[in-house]
């Protein structure tokens, strides 16, 4: 199969979503327009930004000569994450949906990868790629294999959510429309579209980790899922996102009511166990009963468990509470 030309040519829109990202909204821009599958639906959003995002992004679409297909919108007001993606999905007629971020690098292959992996994948609703991680600068520091491997692909399914072996990784993921439509519109409250969207596509079917590599990742302070972020977003309203789309699937039929009550009892659980790693990774104070859900719970390492215990024992012992 020929880099860019996939079986059947399904209709794909790259969807790139910008906010405040001047510094590094054209280096994303022209990892979007280096794409080397056709035919290629490109979306170049912004959320209202109040730097020169957008400013950027019209230029790079001015001199664009390319071949694929370009729309540059822009929002009002500045609607937030889940609006914003709600904003351009509703939009979107295409089959299949890449998400990418103002601040990271989609590599050339990257949408002809993922719709290879569909095509032999035809019961997976989404692949999530490998990535080479790169600070503010554009330094390459490290890589993340998603499925745990540098060779291996594998599947992740609804059974490996509810046992804590699930991993999520937005920077990277293309999804089948579906996972959209089936459930409607995001919650506009909701801070995030990763994690939500990783529910509905393993409700749906099953992901495709794959150890071959679709971006450069780029960390730093303002990451989504950086601590100081975490700390300031509203948590609470990700679950209720949760349970509305568990409702939504058990009302549609297309999940069944013992697996609904085992995620139900899921949702609860894995929001315990977000606040505890929050306060391991904000080095919060534990109490008695945050050690006793760490110490059980699969999704906390015990090792972090031990980190906060030594960093309190230091504390103590210098005179401080």
């Amino acid at each position: 199969m020929t880099q860019g030309k996939a079986k059947g040519h399904p209709r794909v829109t790259f969807a790139l979503f910008a906010y405040n990202q001047e510094k590094y909204i054209r280096e994303a821009v022209y990892g979007a327009f280096s794409q080397t599958y056709e035919p290629l639906e490109i979306v170049l959003s912004d959320d209202c930004s109040t730097d020169r995002t957008f400013e950027i992004m019209q230029d790079m679409v001015a001199s664009y000569r390319g071949q694929h297909s370009v729309v540059l919108r822009r929002n009002r007001t500045n609607i937030g994450l889940a609006a914003h993606v709600n904003a351009v999905l509703e939009q979107s007629q295409c089959e299949i949906v890449l998400v990418a971020a103002g601040d990271d690098v989609s590599l050339p292959a990257r949408t002809s990868l993922s719709v290879e992996i569909f095509d032999r994948n035809p019961g997976a609703t989404a692949v999530l790629l490998s990535a080479d991680i790169m600070d503010e600068n554009g330094r390459v520091v490290g890589e993340r294999f998603i499925g745990g491997s540098k060779a291996d692909e594998r599947s992740q399914n609804i059974d490996d959510l509810l046992a804590w072996r699930h991993v999520t990784f937005g920077a990277s993921r293309a999804i089948r429309r579906e996972v959209f439509t089936r459930f409607g519109t995001l919650r506009e409250d909701c801070p995030t579209e990763d994690t939500p969207l990783l529910l509905r596509s393993l409700i749906c079917g099953y992901n495709i980790l794959s150890p071959q590599k679709g971006v450069f990742y780029r960390r730093h302070e303002n990451n989504l899922s950086g601590t100081k972020s975490l700390l300031r977003m509203n948590v609470g309203a990700i679950y209720d996102q949760y349970r509305d789309d568990l409702g939504k699937a058990e009302a549609a039929g297309f999940l069944s009511k013992k697996l609904a009550k085992m995620l139900a009892r899921w949702i609860t659980s894995d929001r315990k166990a977000r606040d505890v790693r929050l306060k391991i990774s904000s080095e919060g104070r534990l109490n008695i009963s945050d050690y006793i859900l760490a110490l059980r719970h699969p999704s906390i390492s015990f090792k972090d468990i031990l980190k906060v215990m030594a960093k309190r024992f230091l504390l103590l012992k210098e005179g401080r509470p």
